[in-house]
């Protein structure tokens, strides 16, 4: 039986929504050996029982818990640099290599949460790295401007995929634990690379965009594309099926998703609609623009088509001792913003709307 090592890392604010992973990695590779990887430096230890006990009772993985004690500062120094937006564990498996055993050559990182694996993941995790680092999905490709030509980003390119992130998604990537381990990845070669951006990116307030964005940076040249050449369009993403993006398509899939990742504000957990909410409010004619263009802090790109692919992870949340308490506050959450935040939008969206019209006569001299 062939085996696959996943790893996740988060703070505990998401540890309990690991559970709807599990449950999805257990039914989805029951093939395999699965061994799954826990890495963290503060959760509690009443949500790490959950989780062990809900892997022993439930499933056939091989749970393991990789608590980091050490160097903690060095975590925090790379959240700082790069905006604080996200948690330092975020950037654990820039060292991965020190924490797992020594028979762990291959493994794939999930976000904590939001990626949810519906199906079988083998073709992306045992691909040929073919001398890289890691093998991941796209998130944008160059153009060139005269041929229409798209090609991979490189070196050149490190201060814009830095800050943009326009490298690969964070959110779902195999990584080559051999290379990283022959290559000998250091503290210090990460902190070089993280001052040498931050003394180079003076156009942006923060050196790189997060995980992603260091990533990108540190190994611009060094990731196996899934999918690259035969499929030049990042679109194509069935290892790590963005839900933010679908709608920027605007075209159907040729593929099945079948890791999927809600890489959005709004997550499952945090609000679930019915289905006449859906087809009542939500695919009202204007309704994504409405939430695109609103010049406040909004939910992101929420289409009925991001809603209904939600139901995914809640079937396998239904799976789990969280679901009756999470579907609660999710439908709570609704109705909250069916009554207050959609009406709230709109009004903003109208008034953004005649500042324009305003704004544009007075440049013509029509006012």
């Amino acid at each position: 039986m062939k085996r696959i090592n996943i790893m996740t890392s988060c703070d505990d604010r998401l540890s309990k929504m690991i559970l709807p992973q599990l449950a999805s990695i257990d039914k989805n590779l029951s093939g395999y050996e699965v061994h799954f990887y826990l890495v963290h430096t503060r959760i509690e230890p009443d949500n790490v029982k959950l989780l062990k006990d809900f892997v022993k009772a439930k499933t056939g993985i091989i749970f393991h818990e990789i608590v980091v004690a050490e160097n903690l500062d060095f975590y925090e120094s790379l959240v700082e640099k790069g905006g604080g937006q996200w948690p330092h564990e975020a950037y654990i498996t820039l060292r991965i290599q020190d924490y797992i055993p020594d028979d762990v050559d291959r493994i794939m990182y999930i976000d904590s949460g939001d990626v949810i694996i519906d199906g079988d993941i083998g073709p992306y995790y045992f691909g040929d790295f073919e001398g890289n680092s890691i093998i991941a999905t796209p998130v944008s490709l160059k153009t060139n401007s005269v041929t229409g030509e798209k090609t991979l980003y490189s070196r050149d390119d490190i201060l814009d995929i830095a800050m943009k992130g326009s490298l690969f998604n964070s959110g779902s990537y195999v990584i080559n634990v051999d290379k990283f381990r022959s290559e000998g990845y250091t503290i210090e070669d990460y902190l070089y690379l993280a001052d040498a951006l931050i003394k180079n990116n003076t156009k942006y307030n923060a050196a790189y965009f997060g995980d992603q964005g260091f990533l990108a940076a540190a190994f611009v040249e060094d990731v196996k594309f899934y999918g690259y050449p035969e499929y030049k369009d990042p679109s194509f993403m069935p290892y790590n099926f963005r839900s933010l993006f679908w709608p920027l398509y605007k075209k159907e899939l040729t593929y099945t998703p079948i890791v999927v990742h809600y890489a959005i504000i709004a997550k499952p957990w945090v609000v679930r609609f019915s289905e006449k909410e859906i087809m009542t409010i939500i695919d009202q004619p204007g309704f994504i623009g409405r939430k695109m263009t609103v010049p406040i802090p909004t939910i992101g790109y929420m289409t009925p088509e991001h809603l209904r692919l939600g139901e995914i992870w809640w079937s396998y949340a239904k799976e789990t001792p969280i679901y009756e308490e999470t579907d609660i506050r999710a439908r709570i959450t609704a109705d909250s913003w069916v009554k207050y935040y959609f009406p709230l939008c709109e009004n903003y969206q109208i008034a953004y709307e005649n500042i324009l019209k305003l704004k544009a006569m007075v440049e013509q001299g029509q006012t």
